[in-house]
């Protein structure tokens, strides 16, 4: 015949497994900031950083809960380990991800995150590009500026006309509509991505989005028309 713990040792238990729990938190936040180097973002890089990474967060994960490791991720963009630590505050501080696993670099998606993700960052219609939070959330992006230019190229040449961000963002999200959903979900992000590098006038991260994109065309469906014609380099 079973018998059931006394609810004092079940509190006891549950405080003991909470202080060995925080006490592995204030170990690892120790390893994790033991000799950081300088910070080598400016904030205005900063802001503009922190949407892009919180989707990348979410597209590797694809639900809340499971551990992503996003080390390539920092070491594409050039960030050191001060970087990556500023670039996801805010995301941890609105408990959106949480820091996941011993080592660095390891994140989770909580439900949170993942209910701000599909509200404001899977997005289904609408004029131009404004993605904005509600409280507890960030800004990631306000981009109103049709003589923003890009210079694109299609199969990863760069050697197409001058091509207005405004109307590359506005193709990718026409041609979204007609798309399977897994390459609809990818064009929107990467309208984002690209909104967001635009609006941090960052050259080498708009470059890298431009590639994203000319990698979705070459597998993507027919759906991409407007897409290709603009970055198509005989257009």
């Amino acid at each position: 015949m079973s018998r059931e713990l006394p609810l004092g040792l079940v509190v006891v238990i549950g405080l003991l497994g909470w202080a060995i729990y925080g006490l592995f938190v204030s170990i690892r936040r120790a390893v994790h900031r033991r000799a950081l180097p300088p910070p080598s973002l400016a904030p205005r890089q900063l802001e503009a950083s922190q949407g892009e990474a919180f989707r990348e967060i979410c597209r590797r994960a694809s639900s809340p809960g499971p551990r992503v490791v996003m080390t390539d991720y920092f070491a594409e963009r050039g960030w050191n380990r001060a970087d990556a630590m500023r670039v996801l505050a805010e995301p941890i501080k609105h408990k959106l991800i949480r820091v996941s696993g011993w080592r660095f670099g390891g994140y989770s998606l909580t439900r949170k995150g993942w209910s701000e993700y599909e509200s404001k960052f899977i997005w289904a219609g609408g004029e131009g590009v404004h993605i904005s939070s509600s409280s507890g959330g960030f800004v990631v992006a306000n981009v109103n500026s049709p003589q923003a230019i890009a210079h694109g190229g299609y199969g990863n040449r760069a050697n197409g006309p001058d091509i207005p961000h405004q109307q590359l963002i506005e193709a990718l999200r026409a041609d979204a509509h007609a798309a399977t959903p897994d390459e609809a979900v990818r064009a929107r992000e990467y309208a984002d991505d690209l909104a967001s590098a635009v609006d941090a006038q960052d050259t080498d991260r708009t470059a890298r989005i431009l590639a994203r994109i000319n990698a979705l065309l070459s597998t993507a469906s027919a759906a991409f028309a407007l897409t290709r014609d603009l970055l198509h380099p005989g257009s």
